[in-house]
């Protein structure tokens, strides 16, 4: 199978990080999880659709992975930047999340990104989570396009 381009859409963090003192901490908003909040194998919804657009965090919510949902994660960790480096820019911070969630997606999911039927998208730091509370963490969200998933897509 040709490789296929990944679209990656971005979870955007703006606006929910006022109030928190770093990523550790409680992010406070009302209505929603922060996904930084969800670890690695949990799942959400989104009240906007994920594919092409930038979604921000306070439209999604926590779901069970066995019922309908509309997005995963499959992996969190930190940009290694210091916390004294300067934002990158969007671009660089997008490139540098894709390129590792590519890599860890056939962990999770047991096969390869190109054979698979689903779209990953990254939560991934802003300039003003970088710069205001030191954010760099990335979390790797699986989802299908125009399509809910049903069940972990972790391979046992």
């Amino acid at each position: 199978m040709a490789r296929r381009g990944i679209l990656m859409a971005g979870l955007a963090v703006i606006g929910l990080v006022a109030g928190a003192c770093g990523h550790g901490d409680t992010v406070k908003q009302s209505g929603a999880a922060s996904v930084f909040r969800l670890q690695t194998g949990e799942c959400f919804h989104s009240s906007a659709p994920t594919a092409g657009r930038t979604v921000q965090v306070k439209e999604m919510t926590p779901a069970a992975c066995g019922d309908a949902h509309d997005g995963e994660v499959f992996a969190v960790f930190s940009h290694p930047a210091a916390n004294s480096v300067a934002y990158p820019g969007d671009e660089s911070v997008a490139d540098f999340a894709s390129a590792e969630c590519l890599q860890r997606f056939g962990a999770y999911t047991g096969g390869a990104y190109d054979d698979s039927d689903l779209e990953v998208a990254t939560v991934r730091p802003d300039r003003d989570s970088w710069s205001k509370t030191g954010d760099r963490e990335v979390a790797c969200v699986l989802y299908k396009k125009d399509a809910a998933l049903t069940g972990s897509r972790h391979k046992a």
